[in-house]
């Protein structure tokens, strides 16, 4: 069996259609997909949940809470601490399986743990020279089809990314025509990953999943909560994500929930509380060509389908259809289908 896990950032499900996403919207109907999306962790943003994709591990257990990380009683980048974890790639390894990861993001090597994988793109986390890129600098989703089609996908595993969604989302909005335009454009860079697969089809399962959505930033002033719990005297710490926010220390979430412009907070541990914006705020810098972001529970859908050509199929599209998968599903699941 080959398990590909196909991951479009920030795809949205609500727009997969068969008018302007015909070719995601086939493998759907080929296979199965979660009717309401699948549900990323609590904070939505890119690099905790792709850890948690190859690991399966709670965010509890990890502190990879998202883009930052709480290890050694610091916050740090969470695409610079790793998965933190047994990933897929190091149980292939283990099995004397063979895997692949070729990703648009050169981040996500090290956030994934790539490095490990039988053959990566690219092979650091670093952009190769030459490599088109998209207005964030990350790989072109022409760039990421290109180097895939330069790998031998007939592997036990493939981990396939494509950035620029997320890219352009960030930069225009998810509301806009240009986000329209990117998702067009990047369904048919889906459709020549898929096409890279056909040979092996009859033994290939397909996940394609995204790890959040985004929302459009309306409000030109940003929530400082960094600033504001300084300011109250709160000991604790603060990471600002888009519309999202980790904040560690003695502090409650009732506390965090009065400041202006929060939208609600939670506990996550006992040191831990998450919080969010109100809609169409950011936490931060509010940057002039920001006006797509994503952190909040208002961004936790994600795409979710199951195809392919392997007999089990038919199965997973049944459990997709009736039970909505999450970030933390598909490590064990795929440790399964691999027997790993």
């Amino acid at each position: 069996m080959r398990v590909v896990l196909l991951i479009m950032d920030s795809m949205p499900h609500s727009m997969v259609n068969a008018t302007d996403t015909p070719n995601i919207w086939a493998q759907a109907c080929a296979g199965g997909r979660a009717p309401e999306g699948g549900l990323s962790l609590p904070i939505s943003v890119t690099y905790s949940n792709h850890a948690a994709f190859v690991t399966g591990l709670d965010p509890v257990e990890t502190k990879l809470w998202g883009n930052a990380g709480w290890v050694d009683n610091k916050f740090s980048p969470t695409a610079e601490l790793g998965p933190r974890g047994e990933t897929l790639f190091d149980k292939c390894n283990n099995a004397g399986l063979r895997s692949v990861a070729v990703v648009g993001d050169h981040h996500i090597v090290t956030a994934i743990g790539a490095q490990s994988a039988t053959a990566c793109w690219p092979p650091t986390p670093e952009v190769p020279a030459g490599t088109e890129l998209d207005a964030y600098g990350y790989a072109a989703d022409s760039a990421v089809v290109a180097a895939a089609s330069a790998v031998d996908l007939s592997a036990d595993l493939v981990v396939l990314h494509l950035n620029e969604p997320d890219t352009t989302l960030h930069v225009f909005g998810p509301d806009s025509e240009e986000a329209l335009a990117q998702i067009k454009a990047s369904d048919q860079s889906y459709s020549e990953l898929v096409s890279l697969l056909a040979e092996g089809w009859d033994n290939t399962v397909l996940f394609t999943i995204s790890d959040h959505t985004q929302e459009q930033i309306t409000e030109e002033q940003a929530i400082n909560l960094r600033g504001a719990v300084e300011s109250n005297g709160w000991q604790a710490v603060v990471a600002h994500d888009g519309t999202g926010a980790i904040v560690v220390g003695d502090v409650t979430p009732e506390q965090i929930a009065s400041v202006d412009g929060v939208g609600g907070a939670t506990r996550a541990d006992d040191q831990t509380v998450l919080a969010w914006t109100e809609p169409g705020f950011m936490f931060g810098k509010r940057e002039r060509y920001t006006m797509g972001n994503h952190g909040s529970p208002r961004c936790r859908t994600q795409l979710a389908i199951v195809s392919g050509g392997h007999s089990i199929v038919p199965e997973l599209a049944s459990q997709f259809e009736t039970e909505q998968p999450t970030t933390l599903t598909y490590a064990p699941l795929i440790s399964r289908l691999l027997g790993i």
